[in-house]
């Protein structure tokens, strides 16, 4: 999998032990310097479940399914399409293939930074892993599960990387011989 995660060192800052505090009477005032004080430390302790490098913007979601390998539905319906990628279509070879390996890096949930809304009214996002946060769709395209989707992520060097390692090591779709990209392929 790519891991696309700014790494950084831990332990700066406040801390959140589980240490009990002696018991302490204040005043009213005290208690509202305290709480003040002590919000922001609350939110780190809140959110060192995130993954380190995730872009601020992209939000904790519960998935209901997985509909193909560059399609999921979440647990308020939202229906997500990858950005930049093309993954094979059901019925076509390496289709079920390609869903397998998106249901495996997104299990229950991910974290979904949202990029647009397409033509169907599906958000098109970027998904990233809820434990490792790690950058699923360059994943599935480094791993040969799907194509890197030019004409919508032209720009995308990690994902243009991607297909060009995949595709020269003959990764996934790119051991066939003449593997069709999907969108030759709703053509059909």
């Amino acid at each position: 999998f790519v891991n696309t995660s700014i790494s950084s060192e831990r332990g700066i800052g406040p801390t959140c032990s589980k240490q009990r505090s002696p018991v302490v009477r204040v005043s009213m005032m005290t208690r509202a310097v305290f709480v003040t004080a002590f919000l922001p430390v609350a939110a780190m302790c809140a959110a060192e479940g995130r993954p380190e490098g995730l872009p601020e913007k992209a939000r904790w979601k519960k998935v209901d399914r997985i509909v193909d390998g560059d399609t999921i539905v979440l647990k308020d319906r939202t229906r997500i399409r990858l950005h930049g990628i093309d993954a094979p279509e059901k019925n076509q070879p390496y289709g079920s293939e390609s869903t397998a390996a998106l249901e495996e890096m997104v299990e229950h949930s991910v974290y979904v930074l949202e990029v647009d809304v397409d033509r169907y009214g599906r958000v098109v996002g970027q998904l990233y892993h809820s434990e490792e946060g790690y950058d699923i769709n360059a994943s599935l395209v480094c791993a040969g599960f799907a194509w890197w989707y030019e004409r919508y992520a032209a720009k995308s060097k990690i994902l243009e990387d991607c297909h060009s390692e995949a595709q020269q090591a003959s990764r996934g779709l790119w051991r066939s011989a003449e593997p069709v990209p999907p969108w030759e392929w709703r053509r059909k």
